[in-house]
């Protein structure tokens, strides 16, 4: 989607409970039509919940479509989703796989947006997983979503009934256009536009909205950045942002889910830091968000890490927000958790990198990591479909 239309109401989600009560609300709510795509849907606590309330809405006559990745949800037992279909629900693991010999590599359904009706949304990072919620022994992992109302959510509602028929190929989203230009229009209440990532089917909007933030951002620029693992060309871009005065801050994990990327991210921070970015560590549990502020008058939000697997394997999804009391609430929540609950480190902070040979592993850690994910990721599913 190229130009921004209006919404009637939006609001910043949290992971937590704040997204899951609301996800089964909507899903109570529904009364024609559901469409659900993650990546992760796990058979814990959080996913059969989900599923009972799922097949609540089929068994009341609701058309209910749920897709999720083959190799993310690979772990989803056959009888799980056996009970999803007999109860109604339509469900279907989505398998992109290009097979050589032994070798599988592919694409990845790695989005994550439910639309009601045609007339309510939600995008974002937020997996159905207990570890997104929280739980008595974890906190939810921080990550946020978008909810969104209004006819703007019929585009959300056809987009992902194409994927899920296989129609999306073919279709009106494939269609290329110029590309859009920084800055956003002049803020206006609700404003919004929907962007999506799929590099082998040439979408490349999520990209092309981070690279117009970084080339247009004047006073401000904030990234919330999960699996942080960006090529030389936007390192150089947040770095000539610094130099040229603007205040680029970086808000990474500390815990980490994938220790390999701890070593690989720490890396590229420490290069970083050195040329005037500030970077905030969250210590509290893993960070799993993927957003952007730019100037406290624009953002995006949604599923896109700045790494080769979003830009290059995985279909990904974003919405842009011009909206001011939106991008300023949100940027004093994220202002909030610089000052309350991150720790923000400095090239002599950083004890992954307290010598020469820790930096060294942490630089071929970066080189490996990023090679694998651009070349060798595996896309191996063992899900049925």
């Amino acid at each position: 989607m190229k130009e921004y239309i209006r919404a009637d109401r939006i609001e910043l989600v949290h992971s937590g409970e704040d997204y899951f009560a609301r996800l089964l609300g909507l899903i109570a709510g529904a009364q024609r039509s559901i469409h659900l795509q993650v990546y992760i849907y796990a058979d814990d606590h959080t996913g059969r919940e989900v599923a009972d309330a799922l097949l609540q809405a089929a068994a009341r006559g609701v058309q209910v479509w749920v897709m999720a990745d083959g190799f993310g949800s690979a772990s989803l037992p056959k009888a799980f989703v056996e009970r999803l279909q007999a109860g109604g629900v339509h469900f279907r693991f989505f398998k992109h796989i290009v097979s050589l010999w032994r070798w599988q590599g592919g694409r990845t359904l790695h989005q994550k947006v439910a639309v009601f009706d045609a007339r309510r949304a939600m995008i974002g990072g937020i997996n159905v997983a207990d570890k997104y919620r929280g739980t008595a022994e974890e906190p939810a992992w921080l990550d946020f979503a978008v909810s969104i109302e209004g006819e703007v959510c019929q585009y959300l509602h056809d987009l992902c009934a194409d994927i899920y028929h296989h129609q999306y190929w073919r279709r009106r989203w494939l269609r290329r256009g110029k590309k859009a230009v920084w800055l956003p229009p002049p803020p206006r209440d609700g404003l919004v536009r929907f962007r999506l990532n799929d590099w082998l089917r040439r979408k490349t909007e999520v990209f092309q909205s981070y690279l117009q933030a970084l080339r247009g951002a004047e006073r401000s620029l904030t990234l919330v950045a999960s699996y942080f693992l960006p090529g030389p060309a936007v390192q150089r871009r947040l770095a000539r942002a610094a130099r040229d005065g603007v205040q680029v801050r970086l808000l990474l994990t500390g815990p980490s889910d994938v220790p390999p990327m701890k070593w690989a991210e720490r890396y590229v921070a420490y290069n970083l830091i050195k040329k005037g970015v500030r970077v905030f560590l969250w210590e509290r549990s893993v960070m799993h968000g993927k957003a952007v502020i730019a100037d406290n008058v624009w953002a995006s939000v949604g599923s896109f890490n700045l790494n080769p697997l979003s830009r290059f394997r995985s279909l990904e999804m974003n919405v842009d927000i011009a909206d001011p009391a939106f991008v300023r609430a949100f940027a004093d929540h994220v202002e909030r958790l610089f000052e309350e609950y991150c720790l923000e480190i400095t090239a002599k902070r950083l004890p992954e990198l307290a010598n020469r040979w820790t930096r060294l592993g942490a630089r071929i850690a970066y080189y490996f990591a990023f090679f694998a994910m651009r070349v060798l990721f595996p896309v191996k599913s063992r899900a049925e479909s």
